[in-house]
């Protein structure tokens, strides 16, 4: 999946409205600076005084207003792309199929939380900042050259001085951003991993240890920002040259050239104009280093972007039906094991396959549901090619019963619901009630780790199964069977909808009936 395009029609006529501004924020500057030299060094008659307050006056509004617009526009500006960016971000990593090895969950936090937030301080406040500084300084530039051509000059010297100090510190600061976020990224893998076994550390005595790794890693990551620090002081501080580089220049120019002192009037704008070009390159310098790490933040977010994902809109579409879906597999190859599985079931039956193992059943109803590649083998749904069909529909169509599909956090009654087309909440207490949670459980809260105090797990996901009135049923959930009360009222009602029902799981032996059994210990053995 590609990263999404920054530089669209709406991005650049943002970037332009904010070059105005920048223009805007120099004509504000230019207006105090002579009207403010003039109204302190010349003599003036009252009502000249009052003009030349009143425009002080009025342009230090304009430069105020115009910061805030700017950095309320800036915020906006990069905000969208970054929503942008989230949004594919986790719509990719949502998308890898199971049999492919997602990010680790730090991994990918560091992408959603740090990683967009130095693209966000890159687009915020370092290219609106450059945009800005362009269009202003290239506005002043063009102004002081008509009217004050000296002045001109000794800016532009100024800031080919400012330069040095930037250039020279772009490329190792770029080394130390790298190796802050890959220390970082390390520390945040690692916290991942000790939160998910943190009872067994603890129960087996690797507290201390635990830590100490941690602290280490933590001494490397402080190492590496404080030789970064090093350097982006350094940049940072390029912008305190701006102003005794003008007055250096300036005071060179006269002695080598000779010429008069400056009027009052040009002394205050040169004044003016340094401290409003000290500001501006300060701020390309602090943009400078965040596009250093912007880069390498979307370096990292392009490599999960480039895992392999499943597209939910490839495909044709499948013709909507309101009885069960036909499904047949042929050469289907099984992990673990390498096993090959041929089966079919018409619209509207109940199969129970047998001798599978717990992994092979998961595995094959995973690739049945479209959550795993297919691989080996092929998988037709009313007679279409999986490969053939759209991944939005097939999902829509195929309802997978399994513990790895786990609760989310939420209440019972989301649960249920997930992914269901209609019904009432009188349909979900009646539904939630035939498999042995009368009203009131609807309520009740399933927790991170997928549990509910209360309230069985199996009987939410036989619910939810139920309640999303899919035309196909696949189930490969082990504890749910081998409830005969809970799994004889669950096919029931799967029975009555007119779904089409494949168990890959061990059958009560008073629920066999109910089926057509394909037995694939059998089948090999003719074979042999």
């Amino acid at each position: 999946m590609a990263v999404p395009a920054l530089w669209t029609r709406r991005r650049l006529l943002q970037l332009s409205g904010l070059a105005c501004l920048g223009v805007a924020q120099a004509g504000a500057a230019l207006a105090v600076a002579a009207a403010g030299s003039r109204l302190l060094t010349q003599v003036e008659d009252a009502p000249s005084q009052h003009w030349l307050t009143g425009t002080v006056i009025a342009a230090a509004m304009v430069l105020i207003v115009v910061r805030v617009a700017q950095r309320r526009f800036a915020e906006a500006f990069a905000l969208g792309y970054v929503t942008e960016l989230r949004v594919a971000l986790m719509s990719h990593v949502i998308r890898i199929p199971a049999d492919s090895r997602p990010p680790r969950t730090g991994l990918v936090m560091t992408r959603v939380v740090n990683d967009l937030s130095a693209i966000k301080l890159w687009l915020a406040s370092g290219l609106v900042a450059i945009v800005v500084a362009v269009a202003a300084l290239s506005a002043v530039t063009a102004t002081l050259i008509i009217f004050e051509p000296g002045i001109a000059i000794v800016l532009a010297f100024a800031f080919a001085l400012w330069a040095v100090p930037v250039v020279l510190c772009l490329r190792p600061l770029r080394r130390r951003i790298r190796e802050s976020r890959r220390q970082r990224g390390r520390i945040a893998a690692r916290a991942g991993g000790i939160l998910a076994a943190r009872l067994t550390l603890l129960g087996f005595g690797r507290h201390g240890s635990t830590v100490r790794g941690l602290k280490k890693k933590s001494d490397h990551l402080n190492a590496a920002l404080v030789a970064r620090a090093t350097l982006s002081g350094l940049l940072r501080s390029s912008g305190d040259l701006v102003f005794p580089a003008v007055v250096l220049f300036a005071a060179g120019g006269r002695l080598i050239f000779e010429t008069e002192a400056f009027s009052a009037v040009s002394l205050g704008v040169l004044v003016v104009m340094a401290a409003l070009a000290a500001t501006h390159l300060s701020a390309v310098a602090l943009g400078l280093e965040y596009r250093l790490a912007y880069r390498i933040a979307l370096d990292r977010i392009e490599a999960v972007l480039r895992l392999p994902a499943i597209d939910p809109d490839a495909g044709q579409r499948l013709q909507k039906r309101e009885a069960g879906r036909a499904i047949e597999a042929r050469g289907l190859r099984l992990e673990p094991g390498d096993r090959q599985v041929d089966f079919s079931a018409v619209a509207g039956e109940a199969v129970a396959l047998s001798g599978l193992t717990e992994d092979q059943a998961t595995d094959l109803v995973m690739k049945l549901g479209g959550l795993k590649r297919v691989g080996a083998g092929c998988v037709f749904l009313d007679g279409c090619d999986a490969v053939d069909i759209r991944a939005r529909n097939w999902w829509r169509e195929v309802t997978i019963v399994s513990p790895h599909l786990r609760l989310i956090k939420a209440s019972v009654a989301v649960n249920a619901r997930l992914g269901a087309r209609s019904g009432d909440d009188e349909e979900l207490k009646r539904v939630l009630a035939r498999f042995g949670l009368p009203p009131g459980h609807e309520a009740m809260a399933i927790g991170e780790d997928g549990e509910c105090v209360g309230a069985p797990v199996t009987a939410i996901r036989a619910a939810r199964a139920v309640m999303r009135q899919s035309g196909l049923v696949l189930i490969a959930d082990r504890e749910l069977v081998a409830d005969e009360v809970l799994s004889d009222a669950f096919f029931g009602e799967l029975h009555a909808s007119g779904a089409t029902i494949v168990v890959a799981a061990p059958l009560p032996a008073g629920l066999s009936r109910r089926f057509r059994i394909i037995d694939f210990d059998a089948s090999q053995r003719r074979v042999a």
